[in-house]
């Protein structure tokens, strides 16, 4: 039974990577003159967007703290995705920069009082300045519903919550779609000196929201990963 399992589990996986569509990524004429000197590289929280139908008994606290979540679990995970490009004992063509760990980036952020939501719309020279870094990685997810195991991911609201926002509210698939264009993804390099974007990608994911949020969000993130610059 375990195999059996195991098994549909997999062909769920390969079967939705069937359905991510990007396009190539738009490389700067200026890429390799204004990246020359380049050392170290932040990734920062990515910017979260829900389009969908707001589930009902949801207030906005609750709406922010979910975001706050994702957008670390994304971020989280494209840093191990670049960091396994990076290695160079795997990869042909690894990644040349030095990628600042996303603790000591978050941890930067908080100690100068900046929140993951304020984050998102801040200058990239004013965040270069305050990482230390020469460049920072700029991502926005854009989807028409939450992850489906919000548990897994450290949230901690209450039962009736979950209930209304993951699957249990009849209310909140009416007129969603659970695959078509379920998720929009733009990421991008910002050169920290002058706020120029040196690299970017967008893809576009029809994803199957049964499958595990983790498995979600390191397709996503192994894709961008995939084509990332710098090497």
């Amino acid at each position: 039974m375990k195999r059996i399992i195991l098994t549909i589990t997999v062909l769920a996986l390969f079967l939705s990577l069937e359905f991510c569509a990007a396009v190539h990524p738009v490389v700067s004429p200026q890429f390799g003159d204004k990246t020359n000197e380049h050392r170290i590289i932040a990734v920062l929280p990515f910017k979260m967007i829900f389009t969908g139908k707001k589930p009902k008994k949801t207030t906005e606290e609750t709406i922010a703290k979910i975001e706050e979540v994702e957008s670390i679990e994304f971020q989280k995970s494209f840093y191990n995705m670049l960091m396994h490009e990076s290695d160079e004992s795997i990869m042909r063509h690894p990644i040349r920069v030095d990628i600042q760990p996303v603790t000591t980036t978050n941890r930067l952020l908080e100690e100068n009082g900046i929140g993951i939501h304020q984050s998102w719309n801040m200058s990239t020279q004013e965040l270069a300045d305050i990482l230390g870094v020469d460049a920072v990685v700029r991502t926005r997810v854009e989807k028409r519903r939450y992850m489906s195991d919000g548990t897994s991911l450290g949230i901690e609201i209450g039962t009736a919550i979950l209930d209304a926002i993951f699957n249990k509210d009849d209310d909140y698939h009416v007129g969603v779609s659970m695959t078509t264009n379920s998720i929009k993804a733009g990421c991008a390099v910002i050169n920290g000196r002058d706020g120029s974007t040196l690299w970017s990608y967008a893809l576009s994911d029809d994803t199957d929201w049964r499958l595990p949020a983790e498995s979600i969000i390191e397709r996503i993130t192994a894709n961008f990963a995939r084509n990332f610059p710098y090497r």
